[in-house]
């Protein structure tokens, strides 16, 4: 009996299967779809004009990273947002940043370094998406600057995940007052244009710490499972 492979996915459907899975995460992270949203298939399907497969495998994806639980027979849920897995990710992400600027100090150009003078203030007509994206296009921005691929894309992720919680925390806190965040960020920029490695390491965690009381302490207020 002649034994016939499976079917290769096509290009047309590897596509469909990325699109859906990048709008339900960009959805996910904003809380666009909130925590504890309930979702089906056949609704998901119906939304993206498209058969099921692809909204499972996305799904699937999403469950992996653990924006999304299955529900026997039910269905699925966007995750909750956990305040002990928020401390966690908090705690590494200031491992990463503190190694990421040491990488700066020490192989970034002085051009490169000169690039970070954009995020020395904060004008909220100038970001679409207001001081979230500000703050991820700075994050992200040490991110490609300490030149070392893994953690770029580690911490990248992170800033992505976290997003979920700071904001949930900036609604929970009527968005909050940004003018401390900027601070701490022109004070990290400055010792990184310095070249001063521990100066730069020790503000880098301590602004972390900081946005992680922040972010804890308006999750710890709002509807968010411990």
């Amino acid at each position: 009996m002649e034994i016939v492979p499976p079917a290769r996915p096509t290009t047309e459907n590897r596509l469909l299967r990325e699109t859906v899975y990048e709008q339900l995460r960009a959805d996910m992270i904003s809380c666009t779809l909130a925590p504890g949203t309930e979702m089906r298939e056949a609704e998901l399907a119906a939304r993206f004009e498209m058969s099921k497969s692809p909204v499972r495998d996305a799904l699937m994806r999403l469950e992996r990273e653990g924006l999304v639980i299955s529900l026997p027979r039910q269905g699925y849920r966007v995750a909750p947002v956990s305040l002990s897995d928020v401390l966690d990710m908090f705690h590494l992400r200031a491992a990463l940043e503190r190694a990421c600027v040491e990488r700066i100090v020490l192989q970034a150009s002085d051009e490169d370094l000169d690039s970070l003078n954009t995020f020395r203030h904060f004008d909220a007509s100038v970001w679409d998406g207001g001081f979230i994206a500000y703050n991820r296009a700075f994050h992200r921005r040490i991110a490609i600057l300490g030149a070392n691929t893994r953690m770029r894309d580690q911490l990248i992720d992170l800033i992505d995940l976290m997003e979920r919680a700071v904001q949930i925390s900036l609604n929970n806190m009527n968005k909050g007052d940004p003018h401390s965040a900027v601070s701490e960020h022109s004070g990290l920029i400055d010792a990184l244009q310095a070249r001063s490695i521990k100066r730069a390491q020790r503000l880098a965690e301590q602004h972390v710490v900081s946005a992680g009381k922040r972010v804890s302490n308006a999750i710890a207020r709002s509807f968010v499972t411990a």
